[in-house]
């Protein structure tokens, strides 16, 4: 593709996503032309057609009309995990690159599936892994790689506040609260303090335990809690997550000092702005300030600049295909992990139940017995399927 040629972007799925975050952000990228919208639900097409300045006609019913009249270069799949496949198997017929939303599927094998076809077709598949580029975690990332503190031990994140924001009035506002839908609650909403944590150690993940449960939501199918451990090959994570009300921040302990992230009024991260970045090390006491404006889109441009890039250049986005899968077998993993009272080893073995069936793979895992995902049937367990 020449260099000076504009690269030609479709969006599939015109939700609160796309018209708050990547609309926006894809206006603010050079090199890109946004040349057509796909979505079933009209008031949202013409919604994302206003935002994104087109004329009435390129907007679609199906992605499938979307590919064979625009011809996009790529595509940004935004619509629920659970409608992926299909959608991404056409692009990949009609040689399409796809920059999906996380997570990648809610069936490990599924997504494994779509991204052995894209491979085949030479295509990128890249995940939408957009807390990759928020400035603080880069500068974790740097400074752990610098030594700043020493060799890392445990990097403790809570995301305690995470607000749970509904989709589109216009869709399924609760879709995040579907089971089927969404392959999980809150883990599947925040999915990005797995990859995250693998972004700062700088390794995957080598095993998993935890504790899940709805404690705030009586009667709800998914979890509004999650607190995980991760082990790493010296090191480990910890990782408190919930919607609701409660701490944000991130520490880092190292061998020879530690890393103090927090946001305004300890906050939950990176939903507020940034209150203290402090770094205590062989240098002393360290003040840094990587972001000082609230969040933006910028980190959805970022996102688009990099896969442009892979798209033009032929090289691999920052956050491919391969990167969505293990965040998806590491959160079933974590539910897996809660459910049968044990730790659970990474990468899941390809015929584990949770990789070839997510979340209904629960169902053939022995609970342990005080299972909150058996006692309160989350997940669509049901009362005879895990007492069995």
């Amino acid at each position: 593709m020449p260099s000076e040629s504009a690269i030609k972007v479709g969006v599939i799925g015109c939700g609160n996503i796309t018209l708050r975050g990547h609309g926006p952000a894809l206006l603010e990228v050079e090199g890109v032309e946004v040349v057509a919208v796909a979505d079933p639900i009209t008031a949202r097409r013409s919604e994302a057609i206003e935002l994104l300045s087109l004329p009435a006609e390129a907007g679609y019913q199906s992605h499938r009309e979307l590919l064979a009249e625009a011809h996009p270069d790529y595509v940004v799949l935004t619509v629920p995990q659970s409608l992926r496949r299909v959608i991404i198997e056409d692009c990949a017929r009609a040689g399409v690159h796809v920059l999906a939303e996380k997570p990648i599927a809610t069936h490990p094998v599924e997504g494994q599936a779509f991204s052995d076809l894209m491979r085949a077709a030479g295509l990128r598949l890249g995940m939408v892994h957009n807390y990759l580029f928020y400035p603080e975690y880069r500068l974790i990332r740097e400074l752990l790689e610098q030594g700043a503190v020493g060799a890392v031990r445990h990097i403790n994140m809570n995301f305690m506040g995470v607000p749970d924001n509904p989709g589109h009035a216009d869709y399924q506002p609760l879709w995040r609260h579907d089971y089927q839908s969404a392959g999980g609650g809150i883990l599947m909403d925040m999915i990005h303090v797995l990859y995250l944590a693998e972004y700062m150690i700088g390794e995957p993940i080598r095993s998993v335990s935890a504790a899940v449960d709805n404690l705030s939501q009586p009667g709800g199918q998914v979890e509004d809690l999650a607190l995980i451990r991760l082990a790493f090959s010296n090191s480990y994570a910890s990782i408190n997550l919930s919607w609701g009300e409660g701490p944000g921040g991130i520490q880092v302990s190292g061998t020879e000092g530690r890393i103090l992230c927090f946001y305004r009024d300890y906050a939950t991260g990176p939903f507020d702005v940034l209150q203290e970045f402090t770094v205590i090390g062989a240098k002393g006491m360290q003040s840094y300030s990587p972001r000082t404006e609230p969040p933006s889109v910028e980190t959805f441009a970022e996102i688009q600049r990099d896969f442009a890039s892979a798209v033009r250049n032929g090289h691999e986005p920052l956050a491919p295909a391969s990167a969505g899968i293990r965040s998806l077998c590491a959160a079933l993993a974590v539910y897996g992990s809660a459910h049968q009272g044990t730790v659970i080893d990474l990468p899941l073995e390809e015929s584990h139940p949770l990789y070839q069936t997510g979340l209904a793979g629960l169902r053939e895992l022995a609970p342990w017995s005080g299972s909150p995902l058996a006692a309160k049937q989350l997940f669509g367990l049901e009362e005879e399927a895990v007492l069995s």
